[in-house]
């Protein structure tokens, strides 16, 4: 059974790699980095240079609850990769990284890949995913950012936990919201929308016969023209 104590010879080369920075906000406080597995190690149960990234505390609890995608974690480490300098086949073993998503409920996200070579760096989002279409994706994060704000009206900012309503998504769709097939779109961004309209504020409007969210060809006329 491997370990969830990270070797401090690897934990070394992540720091490295990262420049003693967090490459989503910038954040160069030592005492608030962390090692954050990009595929859950409770899935891998290994630790891989290639699956590890630093962060700051804040933005690692940011990817474990999903509102930092697998995805956008994935396009940090491209960066730190593309940008590493001279590296050795040591340094990378393998050129392939491959993130299985897991299979739960009868959803299953096919796979994550990240080709790196001299050459260029290829991030290819999961076929079939809610991330693979970028207007799909964008749709479904604008949504859960307006359920955000209007549950901040209700709560208060200092009450509010995003990561609740992250793990609610997880737990009916089996998947992060990004890793959901393509197919359900409709069902998550339906699901999304009715979480909106029973807020405090998504049913005064409601009932004022007023609009809590725009409709996705709405979305997309306001956005994608």
């Amino acid at each position: 059974m491997v370990s969830r104590h990270i070797p401090e010879r690897l934990k070394k080369k992540i720091y490295q790699e990262a420049n003693m920075t967090c490459p989503n906000c910038g954040e160069r406080d030592v005492s608030t980095f962390e090692i954050h597995h990009i595929q859950p190690f409770v899935d891998v149960k290994k630790h891989e240079e290639r699956n590890l990234i630093l962060l700051c505390s804040n933005c690692h609890s940011k990817a474990t609850v999903g509102e930092l995608t697998e995805i956008e974690v994935l396009r940090l480490k491209v960066g730190l990769i593309s940008s590493s300098s001279g590296q050795s086949k040591e340094t990378m073993p393998s050129n392939v990284i491959t993130l299985d998503s897991v299979k739960n409920h009868g959803v299953i996200a096919n796979q994550v890949t990240l080709n790196n070579s001299p050459a260029k760096v290829v991030l290819l989002p999961a076929v079939g995913s809610i991330a693979s279409s970028l207007k799909h994706q964008n749709y479904i994060k604008y949504l859960i950012d307006k359920y955000h704000a209007y549950k901040i009206v209700e709560v208060g900012k200092s009450n509010m936990k995003y990561p609740v309503f992250y793990n609610a998504l997880k737990r009916k769709f089996g998947a992060k919201w990004d890793m959901v097939p393509i197919d359900r779109f409709l069902e998550l961004s339906t699901y999304i929308q009715d979480r909106i309209e029973k807020t405090v504020l998504g049913k005064k409007l409601k009932a004022q016969g007023k609009k809590s969210y725009s409709t996705f060809e709405e979305y997309l006329a306001k956005n994608c023209s």
